[in-house]
């Protein structure tokens, strides 16, 4: 209850009716309106969990595990193995000094003798760092002494004074053979081997691995999922459900989750870096060969990653089909692929068995692939789930893009008429004439990839060809408003021409403008599509939807062409709802 006796409407504050005294605002009506269609709902509880999977695909869908406890002897063993050639090599250079390493500098190279020595300190730091990781903290000590060893090495050649003679060389070298020698990892398989056993470490590949960007749209995404809980207690006990306080402090709220996700984002760029530096994982092959020993080990729902190759099943059909049944030696049982000798030589083509890594399910598991694989044997749900991001983004982009310019430039033209009018509109039918979709491909196929990756010029190119449509839009609205009666009244006041157009007219002129960018972000989506599918789109192994149809075109291998049609159809579909939706709720003969 506010301070009047009136309850507060459901839409903000999620308790109670609205009773008789309660006074609604224009987007109080279009929210009544809205939640009466049922199509508009479904098809907004359809996005949000397409944009959901998208802004998640790392926690559902990658071959990083959650969370590793283990020791990683792969990688003690490599960096074991590379300290005495490092060691060799240091002691080499060393002993050149300045004058020997540029005469044996290879041809071109500008490396300084100084920043050799450099990159071979660090070379040495971290291997020794990777094995003091698998071992316990009492038996750093020689390692430390060893690497302090190795700075002094460095910092006297670097200064040409005082270098080591070569009679200290030889012991450091030797002193590397020894560490070498005595730092050897243990087989874990075979208890009774010689060898310095390993230690378990907790570690979090996967969110080591998330940039600061997928942590500011996961905080985000959270906050307007979980919006409905956390919106009425906000407005019933801090906003104490005055209704005027609720809506003053709407902008206020989005300030705050913005600034929170802000906040996220940052502490995570300070704190953890992260970021994938590739894109697979060597955790599955590690775990799968003995390399990595996890005493436990936690995978995603869907423990692939979009990247990731299975040589041995390209083109295989959901396994959930009989046809993609293999047997032992990967020769499929059923089906047009079942092998066949040859008529004359009678040959068999040989077997290719294949590779079930750890974590994966089994070999015939209906859960294996459940939309089968494309013709590099990489799952396709995930790479359905990880091409949402590029497919959904370009349509969001660019729709917001081409709605700023078309109503700026609408506006521009519908407030101040005559001669601006007239050359706006020449301009919006120079625009229209050219063919969008001509100039997107010409621009995605000739901007240089390196310069500008095509995602981003695909998307500038429909915010610059396509915003037409909103600017006329926003023209007429600006001419049918700006003879109004509060319009009058506010330039009788002496109000400046900006905040005529972005305080007053351009607020009530956003009902057809919010209506045509949701039916531009369905063309966006669909235009990536088209783009990908003739191969100027992303580029491999970066998914699209509009790329994975183009993989196969093949009428036996159906699974490429169904599964990313039907999410391309199904958003495009949806939006196109939402659209609808917006438009009939704007409608004041529907309002009552």
């Amino acid at each position: 209850m506010n301070e009047r006796g009136t309850r507060v409407g459901s839409d903000e504050v999620g308790w109670g009716e609205v009773l008789s005294g309660y006074s609604k605002d224009y987007w109080d009506l279009v929210l009544e309106q809205l939640g009466r269609r049922r199509l508009f709902q479904a098809a907004l509880a359809i996005l949000v969990l397409l944009y959901s999977a998208a802004i998640y695909a790392p926690v559902l869908a990658s071959d990083r595990p959650f969370v590793l406890v283990g020791a990683d002897y792969g990688s003690y063993r490599a960096a074991q193995g590379n300290l005495l050639p490092a060691s060799l090599g240091l002691a080499r250079l060393v002993r050149q000094g300045e004058a020997g390493y540029r005469s044996e500098r290879t041809g071109g190279s500008t490396m300084t003798f100084v920043e050799a020595l450099e990159l071979e300190r660090q070379g040495l730091s971290t291997f020794v760092g990777t094995m003091k990781e698998g071992l316990p903290a009492a038996e750093h000590g020689p390692l430390d002494d060893f690497i302090s060893r190795v700075n002094e090495i460095v910092a006297a050649a670097s200064a040409d004074a005082g270098a080591p003679r070569p009679g200290a060389l030889e012991r450091f070298a030797d002193r590397a053979r020894g560490l070498a020698r005595d730092y050897r990892a243990a087989d874990p398989t075979r208890p009774e081997s010689e060898g310095r056993g390993l230690v378990s470490r907790v570690s979090w590949p996967l969110a080591e691995a998330l940039s600061w960007a997928e942590v500011f749209f996961m905080v985000l995404w959270a906050f307007v999922l979980t919006w409905p809980l956390w919106n009425p207690l906000v407005n019933r006990f801090l906003l104490a459900g005055d209704r005027e306080r609720i809506r003053r402090r709407r902008g206020a709220k989005w300030l705050v989750v913005m600034g929170s996700a802000g906040l996220a984002a940052l502490s995570w760029a300070v704190l953890v870096g992260g970021g994938m530096l590739f894109d697979t994982g060597p955790f599955k092959s590690g775990l799968t060969s003995g390399e990595i020993v996890a005493r436990r080990v936690v995978f995603p729902p869907v423990p692939y990653g979009y990247a990731e190759i299975h040589s041995c099943e390209p083109n295989r059909a959901p396994t959930w089909v009989a046809s993609s049944e293999l047997d032992s030696d990967g020769h499929y049982v059923t089906g047009w692929r079942v092998p066949e000798p040859d008529p004359v030589s009678g040959h068999l083509p040989p077997p290719t068995p294949v590779d079930v890594r750890h974590g994966e399910p089994g070999l015939n598991a209906p859960s294996r692939h459940l939309l089968g694989t494309d013709s590099g044997g990489r799952d396709l749900l995930v790479r359905m789930i990880w091409g949402g991001r590029i497919s959904l983004s370009v349509g969001l982009v660019s729709a917001f893009l081409l709605t700023v310019i078309g109503t700026a430039v609408g506006a521009v033209a519908g407030y101040f008429g005559g001669w601006v009018d007239l050359l706006v509109s020449r301009l919006i039918e120079v625009f229209i004439s050219v063919p969008a979709m001509f100039l997107i491909i010409m621009g995605a196929a000739f901007v240089d990839p390196e310069l500008v990756p095509p995602i981003f010029s695909i998307v500038i190119i429909i915010a610059v060809v396509r915003w037409t449509g909103v600017a006329r839009l926003a023209r007429a609205e600006f001419l049918r408003l700006r003879e109004s009666e509060f319009i009058l009244a506010a330039r009788a006041l002496g109000f400046s021409a900006p905040r005529l157009i972005f305080r007053h007219v351009l607020p009530n002129a956003m009902g057809p403008v919010l209506v045509a960018a949701a039916f531009s972000v369905a063309a966006g989506i669909l235009t990536e599509s088209v783009v990908s599918y003739l191969g100027f789109g992303v580029q491999e192994p970066i998914p699209s939807w509009g790329s994975l149809v183009n993989d196969s075109k093949s009428a036996e291998i159906w699974w490429i062409q169904v599964f990313p049609g039907a999410a391309i159809f199904l958003t495009v579909t949806c939006y196109n709802l939402v659209g609808e939706g917006i438009r009939d709720a704007l409608d004041p003969k529907l309002k009552e």
